[in-house]
């Protein structure tokens, strides 16, 4: 049986309180392509649930009155495997009463706390029906394995038709001759030709030896006791061909008491057998999937919790900090308040930047700028990255290496990455004034780089789960740890894409840690690197920038930012004040976002290069989109350079010198394009 999931299945039924409030409500989830079915009151909503829903969004006024009784009927009478999400808009207060009436006991709610933001409603309703769509994979599951059960109930009527119609093989042996006597249907069972002979010492032989010993012994059992022969045994037919039989039979005994021959019947029972095995493995792998989805939803709202603590622990000094400079007239306060925000900042970025890679490694789109790397330079960077974290804590570094040069074909800034995780690590789990230390050696064709702490330690059993997307070992019920769980598995998957294996050793709580990354060496000379471009000249003071971002501050900081550097700044908030602003003022540089409203950053940038009178204007894009793919359709649609935003103040300005560079080759070529 095929279950398929339709349209009603995946709808939202919706019951506000007012038709005002319903439009509202359906234009906002439409804008995000969210199928709305608005019910005009409880009769029609709980007449709707029962046919196909992915969730239900209704407001707290709508449970007053003892309407919702029948609403909680019909959420209660669904079916074992349904468990619609209900998401309440509720005002404070409000959740508390709903949770002791109507949803008291149901389990599936989501409390949206009112007024409540068009994102937050959004994402509320998309993780509802994500939800629900993995409630259908477990019915789809279900209905699976009902017609396999089904299959196996039919196969086995039609093995009692069988037998009431006599379509067996049959079979009788003397007891006292051996003398074996069976149908042409029964020699088949046991593969032989029906005009071939068939002994009873050749069926004994045919069982299959693991099967011989019980068949014997239940033959003995049955002829003693006087009961009926009832067995299920493998037969190896002389084709090779294993099969399983049925047979049944009952002996008949003289006058004494004495048993003297025995008759019965046989079936070939290998396709039920098959049907009974696939589903024993079909419940197998059902219980296994169910055991997944609730792990991975386990983890999911782990995730979701850690990372919502993660994004605020910065953010709160960056509050406070914020509040102090504008407060604050002692400049040392100022400038102190300032280093923990550009640190907080950094925090933030970073952690972005870790999710990131994480999608990227889940979508198959991480990719490797592979070159030969002095292994030396890659620890250095490692090294200087981690060094803030390590003196925070007070830790003593200390560093090991080989004097031979040692070179590895990888990408310098993830091989970086990998030890500074690995670095990283070591500090968060080594208590204050602990020891890390760093060590390379060379293991014949291979470099093991080693960090080892003498801090918390790792449990036995939990050394491969700490490499485990999203997890974190709990080393430490009185030490609570920052992080999303995902640095370690970084490394293992950066290692893994290098070529290499990376393994965790420990001796157990508080005993330390030991994490070794082995990679593939290159040989020791170095590749013959291609010439270096011409030496990118610095941004040429006093040139004309246009900045357009439709975010006012961000706009309005940068531009204060160059207008101090140097530059003569305008800024501007959207497209088409762009284009006007550019051919107006003719900037030497462009600094544009993608995303902006209506007229996008992509379209502003064709118009520009479509306009000879600004031939000599160089676009660069600071924008949040920043994948591969990103960067390929911004040069694609007529940028020089491409940054991810957050960029910091060095990395702007080497951008800017880029920019000028790009400026000063197109003007090389061609001395009559315009730049004034």
């Amino acid at each position: 049986m095929v279950d398929r999931v339709t349209s009603l299945d995946e709808r939202l039924l919706l019951l506000m309180p007012s038709q005002h409030d319903t439009e509202r409500t359906v234009q906002l989830l439409a804008e995000a392509q969210l199928a709305c079915a608005p019910c005009t009151d409880f009769d029609e909503l709980c007449r709707e649930l029962p046919r196909g829903a992915g969730a239900v969004l209704l407001t707290d006024e709508m449970l007053a009155g003892g309407l919702d009784q029948r609403f909680q009927r019909v959420l209660f009478q669904q079916s074992p495997w349904s468990a619609v999400p209900v998401i309440l808009l509720a005002r404070d207060g409000a959740s508390e009463r709903s949770e002791r009436g109507v949803l008291r006991g149901y389990n599936h709610t989501v409390v949206v706390e009112r007024p409540v933001r068009k994102r937050s409603l959004v994402s509320a309703v998309r993780s509802a029906l994500r939800a629900r769509h993995n409630q259908y994979e477990i019915r789809a599951a279900i209905l699976e394995r009902e017609q396999q059960a089904r299959e196996l109930r039919a196969q086995e009527e039609r093995l009692r038709f069988a037998l009431s119609a006599g379509r067996l093989g049959s079979w009788e042996l003397d007891l006292e001759t051996q003398f074996y006597d069976c149908s042409d249907i029964c020699k088949a069972h046991y593969g032989r030709a029906l005009d071939a002979p068939f002994t009873y010492e050749e069926c004994i032989a045919s069982i299959d030896a693991a099967d011989r010993v019980r068949v014997q012994s239940a033959l003995v059992e049955s002829l003693a006791n006087h009961t009926p022969y009832d067995l299920e045994y493998r037969v190896t037919w002389p084709n090779g061909e294993s099969h399983w039989l049925m047979v049944r039979g009952r002996a008949v005994y003289d006058a004494s008491g004495k048993p003297t021959r025995m008759a019965g019947v046989s079936l070939d029972v290998t396709e039920r057998k098959r049907l009974h095995d696939a589903l024993v493995e079909s419940q197998a792998e059902l219980a296994s999937q169910a055991e997944q989805l609730r792990t991975a939803d386990r983890l999911k709202d782990q995730f979701l919790a850690t990372l919502a603590h993660e994004l605020r622990n910065p953010l709160a000094p960056i509050r406070t900090g914020l509040s102090l400079v504008c407060d604050s007239k002692d400049p040392e306060v100022s400038h102190k308040a300032l280093g923990v925000m550009q640190r907080q900042v950094g925090h933030m970025v970073r952690l972005i930047d870790d999710l990131l890679d994480v999608a990227r490694i889940k979508q198959g789109k991480l990719e490797l700028k592979l070159e030969r790397v002095p292994l030396a330079s890659a620890i250095e960077a490692a090294i200087e990255a981690s060094l803030p974290a390590v003196q925070r804590a007070h830790h003593t570094l200390r560093t090991h290496s080989t004097e031979e040069a040692l070179f590895v074909d990888a990408d310098q800034t993830r091989l970086a990455q990998i030890i500074s995780n690995l670095l990283n690590n070591a500090s968060k789990y080594t208590p204050n004034g602990g020891e890390i230390e760093l060590s390379v050696r060379r293991e014949g064709d291979f470099v093991a780089i080693a960090v080892r702490d003498n801090g918390l330690g790792v449990p036995s059993d939990c050394l491969d789960d700490v490499f485990q997307m999203f997890n974190q070992v709990d080393r430490s019920l009185h030490r609570a740890q920052g992080g999303l769980g995902i640095g370690l598995a970084l490394v293992r998957t950066l290692v893994e894409m290098h070529g290499g294996r990376v393994e965790a050793e420990s001796g157990g709580l508080n005993r330390g840690s030991t994490f070794t990354v082995r990679l593939p060496l290159a040989p020791s000379e170095p590749a013959e690197l291609s010439p270096l471009s011409e030496r990118v000249p610095p941004a040429l003071k006093n040139d004309r920038i246009l900045v357009v971002d439709d975010n006012t501050d961000a706009a309005d900081l940068l531009a204060l930012m160059l207008d101090q550097a140097g530059y003569e700044t305008t800024a501007v908030v959207d497209g088409p004040t762009a284009i006007e602003a550019a051919q107006r003022l003719r900037p030497q540089i462009v600094i544009l976002d993608i995303g902006l409203p209506g007229m996008s950053g992509y379209e502003v940038a064709e118009r520009l290069r479509g306009d000879p009178r600004l031939s000599g204007t160089s676009l660069i894009a600071l924008t949040g989109w920043g994948t591969p793919d990103d960067k390929r359709k911004a040069l694609a649609a007529g940028f020089d350079v491409h940054l991810t935003k957050p960029v910091a103040a060095e990395d702007l300005h080497a951008a800017l010198g880029r920019a000028a560079a790009i400026r000063q080759r197109g003007r090389a070529r061609d001395p009559r394009s315009p730049d004034s």
